[in-house]
């Protein structure tokens, strides 16, 4: 059985790369209807994985800026399977050179740093107000990158996002993600989840000083509550 798992594994894997790859050439292509393609391949690649997708709480659909865990590289196909909007992510330059990939970023509005430049949190500003000012959400993973050791556990989240958020001072509607990760039980064996994805209460980080930390310890509060459950 278990051999079978990994052929239907190996089969699923091929096939959505197969999707990333002609998504990304299709929004190169035609960067017109970039947001269609995105939409259809994001919503693919969330069925390779997810038995069903679950969503508590209310998605404020006036929310600006939407910050969450990062679990796994297809956390982005996840919420844009749930948006029918255009989002816009938050991601380091490097992805913008690998080959083929680089068009679905380059021509669809994404934001790029370079973590290596002093001066990326200004130009992160910068690009992120021009995002929101024409009614786009920006998305961005606090933590930078993934826990690939526990999953269940937030890295430290990083300053930038902070200086972003209080320079701006978008409305912010956190969220997180529970289970994706888990689908992938090694590189080549996928076993579909119950994947959640649990939306807080949106905020303005003016009304609150100490809203970054308080954050942070209610997502984590709230990992450690559904994984628990999920261990019983």
């Amino acid at each position: 059985m278990k051999i079978i798992d990994y052929i239907k594994s190996f089969f699923s894997i091929a096939y959505g790369s197969a999707v990333l790859i002609f998504t990304s050439i299709m929004c190169g292509i035609d960067p017109k209807n970039e947001l269609k393609y995105r939409k259809k391949a994001s919503k693919i690649l969330t069925n390779l994985i997810a038995k069903e997708v679950i969503i508590e709480g209310e998605i404020d659909k006036n929310a600006q800026l939407l910050i969450g865990n990062h679990t796994h590289n297809l956390d982005i196909a996840l919420m844009e399977s749930i948006y029918d909007e255009k989002l816009i992510w938050v991601a380091k330059k490097e992805l913008g050179e690998m080959p083929i990939i680089k068009y679905m970023l380059i021509n669809t509005d994404m934001i790029l740093i370079d973590r290596k430049n002093k001066r990326s949190v200004i130009q992160m500003i910068k690009e992120v107000k021009n995002r929101i000012d024409r009614g786009f959400k920006v998305v961005v993973f606090p933590e930078g990158t993934r826990n690939k050791v526990n999953p269940k556990k937030m890295l430290p989240w990083k300053k930038g996002v902070k200086a972003l958020a209080e320079k701006l001072n978008p409305k912010i509607q956190p969220f997180v993600i529970i289970n994706l990760p888990f689908a992938f039980k090694d590189k080549f064996l996928i076993q579909k989840q119950r994947i959640k994805v649990i939306f807080l209460e949106s905020f303005y980080p003016e009304d609150n000083p100490n809203w970054y930390e308080e954050t942070r310890i209610k997502m984590q509060e709230i990992l450690d509550k559904e994984y628990k459950k999920e261990d019983k």
